[in-house]
């Protein structure tokens, strides 16, 4: 896989190697309203917990369920609302839809991330490059792509990304939810920043030459990517293991509950979050009462006692 060169870059907002990322939920009430409130209190969690960066409406704040008015409210409250760097997603399928969030997050956000058009069966890669040029050409802010070709049914090529790169300065980089390791390498090779949605890789980005990951999973336990991050950071590699033991013990605990990842992060930020609403809109299913207490049960005995201890 070869790669263009980039155009000089612009800035990106404080400091590239910014780690972790967290793709924040959208609080629902139980009338499948946005839930303020709540996302109010979820977003104080979040900095308490030592999180510096967030993406807000991707899909783990279940994007493809809200409407561009909701989006747009959602963002506005968390600019006014959260200290550090906000990556704003404006991915849409509708081109219009994408342009004018693009443009609302202009006084919001500090960066803006695309995912590529969902739906169309199998749209030729210059559609797609016409698609994100287009954004590329308008944004005033940094801009990553999201590649996550389970839910697009359209991935971005390491080809695509590198042509791109060596097109648009405005273009920083890429969030690779593929969960194919070759690719997230081969996006490497632009220099531009690269991020792993895999809660999985949160020890191992040295080794992928990645700059760090984007964790939807992480929301119910946010000390531990940051405890990952710190590690990372200080040269504690055996630190970094040990805390990726038991980030992955949470993951484990997400697959066996078959549950959605988003419905299951929010299961489990019940038990983080007084009164939190672990609300899902359809066609997503909310758990049932006794599920989200299983969920909750393993967090508060087997999981937290770590946090709060400060040992894996």
């Amino acid at each position: 896989m070869t790669v263009g060169q980039p155009a000089p870059r612009v800035p990106w907002p404080g400091n590239v190697q910014v780690n972790p990322i967290i793709a924040t939920v959208t609080p629902f009430t139980r009338d499948h309203a946005v839930d303020s409130r709540a996302l109010g209190e979820y977003l104080g969690f979040l900095h308490r917990a030592g999180v510096d960066a967030i993406l807000v409406n991707g899909t783990t704040g279940e994007f493809a369920n809200l409407t561009v008015a909701e989006r747009k409210k959602v963002l506005e409250q968390a600019r006014a609302q959260w200290p550090g760097h906000l990556i704003a997603h404006v991915g849409a399928t509708a081109y219009g839809d994408a342009i004018d969030l693009l443009d609302h997050a202009r006084e919001h956000a500090d960066a803006v991330a695309a995912i590529a058009p969902y739906f169309f069966a199998d749209p030729p890669e210059t559609g797609v490059r016409d698609f994100f040029g287009r954004l590329l050409a308008r944004t005033e802010l940094p801009m990553l792509l999201y590649n996550f070709p389970r839910h697009t049914q359209t991935p971005i090529s390491p080809e695509l990304f590198g042509a791109l790169a060596a097109e648009y300065p405005m273009l920083v980089g890429i969030k690779d939810s593929s969960g194919r390791l070759d690719v997230t390498r081969a996006y490497t090779a632009t220099g531009l920043a690269v991020f792993a949605g895999n809660d999985g890789a949160a020890a191992r980005i040295g080794e992928l030459g990645v700059h760090g990951i984007v964790s939807g999973g992480g929301n119910p336990v946010p000390e531990i990517p940051v405890r990952i991050a710190a590690a990372l950071r200080d040269g504690d590699g055996d630190a970094a293991t040990r805390w990726q033991a038991v980030f992955d013990e949470c993951r484990a605990l997400r697959h066996e509950s078959g549950l959605s990842d988003m419905t299951f992060v929010k299961a489990a930020l019940a038990e983080r979050i007084p009164g939190f609403p672990a609300t899902v809109r359809s066609p997503l299913v909310t758990p049932a009462d006794a599920v989200i207490a299983d969920i909750r049960a393993h967090l508060r005995n087997k999981i937290l006692p770590r946090l709060h201890e400060g040992t894996p």
